[in-house]
């Protein structure tokens, strides 16, 4: 089964044929589904062969042709370290989260601590709002386990693999560092910052944004660092200069090296360049809201249909990323 928008009475029919599955759509469409072997979360912004947006209809990601076995289960911020260590021995974790809630923070700030982290895949999304609705409606997630959405609780789907197929998680970032920026360094792990080095120099990361990147970029931008050769980004999402602090999307971590994202990138060519080479061992595709508004995805053909969300997980909470779930044939 293709992964792709369906319509709410198909998803039921799909649920009561015991199919495994992650459902995406708004709060209303999530509603009163039967329980079954699947786990869902808010979103407005998917591509389903065209950049789409809307809340009539539930996107799916199909995994029962690889399962061997599943299970379902609920966190929040009190045994959310349990995830990955309540996994098979071989196959994925899903996860998905809700954006600003406990447990959300927990896992950002602690998942790559989290014992068996990386024995197998663990990749989800960040469940969304459509984007002038958030911080005034919370985001949810719902569990087949008992169907309730809730806008605090993680919720996860444990899927084992036949000893012939084996998992793996890619991630892609389509920005590049700006090098002419300057290297800013925070003293501290994070959503959070104010004090930090900029060029070696001490100063508030909210006054720099404020009175240097503001004037010249006409805006904010996201930073972005390389983690052993791995770019990495983190969003600004809030700039207080009266309280002299900036929050991020996800944590910025003390010590590393970052400076400004590129601009001008060409994000719809890139996805298809770069995904259309691949790509039929794509399971399942997760990426950020501010790839689909950057690249202007609504109404646009993009080779790999997936889920644009707040933030996306590949072990750890990223965001304006590419999570790729690839499923393996062993030799």
């Amino acid at each position: 089964m293709k992964n792709k928008l369906y319509s709410k009475q198909e998803v039921i029919d799909f649920i009561n044929a015991g199919k495994v599955m992650l459902l995406t759509g708004s709060d209303k469409a999530l509603a009163d589904l039967p329980k079954g072997n699947w786990i869902g979360g808010t979103s407005y912004y998917f591509v389903d062969t065209i950049g789409t947006a809307g809340d009539d209809k539930i996107f799916v990601d199909d995994y029962t042709l690889v399962t061997q076995n599943c299970k379902t289960a609920v966190y929040d911020e009190t045994n959310i370290q349990d995830i990955a260590k309540n996994g098979f021995k071989n196959g994925f974790v899903v996860v998905v989260l809700p954006i600003d809630s406990p447990v959300y923070y927990t896992f950002a700030n602690k998942a790559l601590e989290y014992d068996s982290m990386f024995d197998n895949p663990v990749v989800g999304f960040v469940a969304a709002t459509k984007m002038e609705e958030y911080g005034k409606k919370s985001p949810k997630t719902v569990s087949g386990i008992d169907g309730i959405l809730s806008d605090q609780k993680a919720v996860v789907l444990y899927v084992e693999l036949p000893e012939f197929l084996a998992a793996r998680a890619e991630i892609e970032n389509f920005d590049t560092i700006d090098e002419d920026t300057p290297t800013i360094v925070f003293p501290k792990n994070g959503f959070v910052q104010s004090e930090c080095t900029i060029n070696g120099k001490q100063t508030n990361i909210a006054d720099y944004f404020e009175n240097t990147i503001k004037p010249r970029l006409g805006g904010y931008t996201q930073m972005i660092t390389s983690q052993n050769g791995a770019l990495i980004n983190r969003d600004v999402k809030i700039v207080d200069t009266k309280k002299g602090e900036v929050t991020f999307f996800s944590p910025v971590a003390a010590g590393d090296e970052y400076h400004l994202v590129k601009n001008g990138a060409d994000y719809i060519g890139m996805f298809n360049n770069s995904l259309g080479a691949k790509r039929s061992d794509v399971l399942t595709c997760f990426s950020c809201v501010s790839y689909y508004f950057g690249g202007r995805f609504e109404g646009r053909n993009v080779c790999v249909n997936g889920i644009y969300a707040f933030g996306e997980i590949g072990y750890q909470l990223l965001n304006k990323t590419i999570v790729t779930l690839e499923i393996d044939k062993v030799k």
